[in-house]
């Protein structure tokens, strides 16, 4: 469906202004109000200036957004992004269904992997509150098959349930976040 809703780029940039991505409006250094064209001999959409003699100030889309400094087109981006949120985003499905190259598959999935981190920092999962009954549990994951092989780091997960709700919210930390154990 978002393959059909996505049919090109000027769509795509339509859709990332309506969820609030890009810019829908954009002012210059001087304050004027700047205009949206997308050329069609190969250059990036961008936002120009009216055509003042005083002023023809030039930005590009992906300036002041989450896309600045990525070079990925918007369709391709958007279509990465909902596939990487529901798990189709191997390498083999990317170079098939997106075009991309193995480098560049990776380095998207590492950039959304780091959103998605960032994400749960600065908005943390609260479980419980008044009246609530949480429980927690913590298991050390640690892969030792008779003593043999490569030694792997030991790995603590905490897990919690909320009863009144069924919240189940999971946290892994690493051996030096738990001190003494």
């Amino acid at each position: 469906e978002l393959c059909t809703r996505l049919s090109d780029e000027d769509t795509a940039i339509r859709f990332l202004q309506e969820k609030g991505i890009l810019h829908q409006q954009r002012l210059c250094t001087r304050g004027h109000a700047m205009k949206l064209t997308v050329e069609r001999n190969g250059k990036a959409p961008r936002w120009r200036r009216c055509r003042k003699a005083e002023c023809k100030t030039e930005v590009s889309l992906r300036t002041g957004t989450w896309f600045e400094g990525l070079k990925l087109d918007f369709r391709t981006a958007v279509l990465f992004i909902y596939s990487w949120s529901n798990d189709y985003c191997s390498t083999k499905f990317c170079s098939k269904e997106l075009g991309l190259s193995t480098n560049c598959a990776v380095s998207w999935k590492r950039l959304l992997r780091e959103v998605a981190a960032e994400s749960l920092l600065s908005n943390p999962l609260v479980i419980g509150g008044p009246n609530c009954t949480v429980e927690v549990d913590e298991t050390l994951y640690a892969k030792s098959k008779f003593h043999r092989g490569r030694r792997y780091p030991k790995q603590w997960v905490f897990g919690g349930v909320c009863r009144e709700t069924a919240e189940n919210p999971s946290l892994c930390l690493s051996r030096t976040v738990v001190a003494g154990r």
